[in-house]
């Protein structure tokens, strides 16, 4: 695989690409922000370490001025965006049948959307633990330490998974080939489908929601919910395991002092991922026959959030 693509090169975007190409690979960013990519074309990428900043020059392009084809496509744009942006590049022959579509992206049911424009055994699906952020266009803060986990989407293992694995280890990623994806997927998006839109619904940051006395009263049936639902789908989660998880997350040594990526997004004016979490398990539940009330819940509220912050503003 000699010729990578980030599709979507906000700030995680950011992290995976910049750090593969320290490693030696040749990579492209792609993005829509035009600021942003105008930035990175005439002073480099900005990265902002614990202990340095410096730039690196690196390719960057929009999806309407891709012009070549490429061996390997991360994908990581907002989850609302992917499908419109993939399939644009597939258009374009940016992505062939020769290429592997990496979906990083968060939420559930990416596999079955990007198999709407690529074979299944092209797909791959990974959960990253890393962390990134956006310092403004062209500049991106990469701090602490993270992992990888991938797999093919079918679960089949081939050559372009370990070889896949041992590119983003290259460039000290920490990542790992394995073997059940969706239970990783499913894990993450348990804690994403909590935390996510009660924070933004309070207005608080993890550690303020935490304090909250009605707080396990509402973690508990959501995470319920979510465990039954995601049976359904032959996915097996750990109720008490997960609810550990996210109270981990609590403290304010932890993640407890952070306002969750859909507050972020909400109070910045932009929409939210929910019909990709809390939405998505609502639709899972609807075709498993199972009420998900908490969930239709959350999903009816954040979009109601949607409509006063953005569009009677807009």
């Amino acid at each position: 695989m000699r010729k990578i693509s980030i599709i979507g090169s906000g700030a995680m975007g950011c992290r995976i690409g910049s750090q593969l190409s320290q490693a030696g690979y040749s990579v492209t960013l792609i993005d829509t922000w035009e600021d942003h990519v105008q930035a990175i074309r005439e002073k480099g990428l900005e990265v902002q370490t614990e202990t340095d900043t410096y730039s690196i020059d690196i390719p960057v392009t929009t999806p309407n001025e891709v012009n070549e084809s490429f061996d390997l496509a991360i994908v990581l744009t907002k989850s609302m965006q992917s499908e419109e942006v993939v399939r644009k590049l597939y258009d374009k022959g940016a992505i062939t049948h020769h290429t592997a579509v990496l979906s990083m992206m968060n939420g559930l049911g990416h596999d079955e959307r990007l198999s709407k424009i690529v074979p299944h055994e092209q797909i791959f699906l990974a959960v990253t633990m890393w962390t990134a952020g956006l310092r403004g266009p062209g500049k991106v803060l990469l701090e602490g330490i993270g992992s990888i986990e991938l797999q093919r989407a079918d679960g089949q293992t081939d050559e372009r998974t370990e070889r896949i694995a041992q590119m983003l280890n290259d460039a000290q990623l920490n990542a790992k080939v394995s073997d059940d994806i969706f239970r990783s997927i499913w894990s993450k998006a348990t804690l994403n489908s909590v935390l996510n839109p009660l924070c933004t619904i309070f207005d608080k940051t993890i550690y303020e929601f935490s304090q909250n006395p009605i707080a396990s009263k509402l973690v508990h049936p959501l995470v319920a919910e979510i465990v039954q639902v995601a049976t359904s789908r032959g996915v097996h989660l750990d109720q008490q395991e997960l609810i550990q998880k996210i109270e981990n997350a609590y403290p304010k040594e932890a993640q407890g002092l952070h306002y969750p990526s859909m507050h972020q997004d909400l109070y910045n004016g932009r929409y939210t991922e929910i019909d990709y979490l809390n939405g998505q398990i609502s639709k899972y539940g609807d075709e498993a026959d199972i009420d998900t009330p908490y969930n239709d819940t959350l999903t009816f509220l954040i979009h109601q959030y949607e409509f006063v912050h953005i569009e009677e503003q807009s």
